[in-house]
């Protein structure tokens, strides 16, 4: 009985397949150094971006006592404020967070009370057009508006302060970019060129097993390794964020959600070097270097040469810091030096759109040359 129920027995269909290879996969990378190294390259990165600024001397709130402030005449901003005295002066304060509560002011080392808005008016300008060019047109300014001529005379403050929501995860965000180009580099560099040049493929291959179930969870694994590392490196900056800053930018989520997408590229793209290449350590350089050095100095070239480069994928992944930034940054050029310096920033609907079609069509070459491919020697 158990020869003839062996006999009937039927191979799983493709649809089954899939899981299984999936999770034999996951399994390799759960007893490899390759997943451990990179949740521990994700520890360290938060650990020093984190402890280095303090260490350094710039802590992420603190007290600013008797700090002087530069008071410039209000006429330089080209700008009224309707229900207010005429304003004649402003001076402006360099932090992000300001609590307006601690805020004092003291002109020529007495106590300058706001009397109710009468004297003066704490205010973020929230523009960048506007600003005059001495104040490097920064989109935004905390500024101390006076009603009266101060120019000249000794101005200082004492606050409390804190870093905010935004620039605090702004300071992360930037490693995410290469923390995601690690993942591909590890999870699929050498997936497939693996198979032909350890010859493990000459036991797989054989099987009742299609290339493309293969593929598809090969595939399946690697997006889970890299999605789980850089899942991780977020829930770690937010339990920061919420612990140092009380809270996360409001466009937090949506960098996650952009950088999942980037990973999504930077793995088919890796397939694809992978399918096409005869060694994985070829493969794994190759991958690495692509999106380090290869595409970010055609992104870099684009500066000079006055052409915005929407189609590289490691412009579009620049969407994964600028989302958090308010406003949203525009395209600018600068003369410097007799040159014209441009700088470019993939819009978020392009950047999407881009990355997307890096992974389809990659995924697809990569599909076709995998199935292509013949084990030789």
């Amino acid at each position: 009985m158990p020869e003839e129920q062996a006999r009937h027995r039927k191979a799983p269909s493709d649809l089954m397949q899939i899981p299984i290879v999936w999770s034999y996969e996951l399994l390799k990378y759960l007893r490899s150094w390759r997943l451990l190294a990179s949740i521990a390259i994700v520890v360290a990165i938060l650990a020093l971006i984190y402890i280095l600024p303090p260490a350094l001397g710039r802590p992420y709130n603190g007290t600013d006592e008797n700090v002087a402030i530069w008071v410039e005449d209000f006429s330089a901003l080209n700008m009224s404020m309707p229900g207010l005295i005429p304003p004649q002066s402003f001076g402006t304060i360099n932090r992000s967070m300001i609590d307006l509560d601690s805020l004092q002011l003291y002109v020529n080392g007495t106590t300058y009370p706001s009397n109710n808005g009468a004297s003066w008016v704490f205010l973020q300008l929230d523009f960048a057009d506007e600003l005059p060019s001495f104040m490097g047109g920064s989109p935004k300014l905390n500024a101390v508006v006076f009603m009266e001529n101060l120019t000249g005379s000794a101005v200082t403050a004492s606050y409390d302060w804190t870093t905010s929501k935004e620039d605090f995860n702004s300071l992360f965000l930037g490693f995410v970019t290469i923390l995601v180009i690690i993942c591909a580099t590890l999870f699929a560099g050498d997936a497939l060129v693996g198979e032909f040049q350890n010859r493990t493929g000459y036991l797989i291959f054989p099987n009742p097993l299609k290339r493309e179930v293969l593929f598809l969870g090969k595939f399946c694994a690697s997006m889970t390794a890299g999605t789980l590392v850089v899942v991780l490196f977020y829930v770690g900056l937010a339990l920061l964020s919420f612990l140092t800053v009380h809270g996360i930018d409001d466009d937090f989520l949506a960098s996650m959600l952009f950088a999942v997408e980037f990973l999504l590229a930077t793995t088919a793209v890796g397939y694809f070097i992978s399918s096409i290449l005869k060694g994985s350590t070829g493969a794994i350089v190759l991958t690495f270097f692509l999106f380090v050095i290869i595409l970010p100095i055609v992104d870099g070239v684009s500066s000079f040469a006055g052409v915005k480069i929407e189609s590289s994928v490691t412009f579009a992944a620049n969407v994964i810091t600028y989302i958090v930034l308010d406003p949203y940054p525009v395209d600018t050029s600068v003369e410097a030096f007799g040159f014209t310096i441009y700088s470019y920033y993939p819009s978020v609907s392009s950047a999407a759109i881009v990355m997307m079609v890096y992974t389809v069509v990659a995924m697809a070459l990569s599909l076709i040359m995998f199935k292509r491919k013949q084990l030789t020697g």
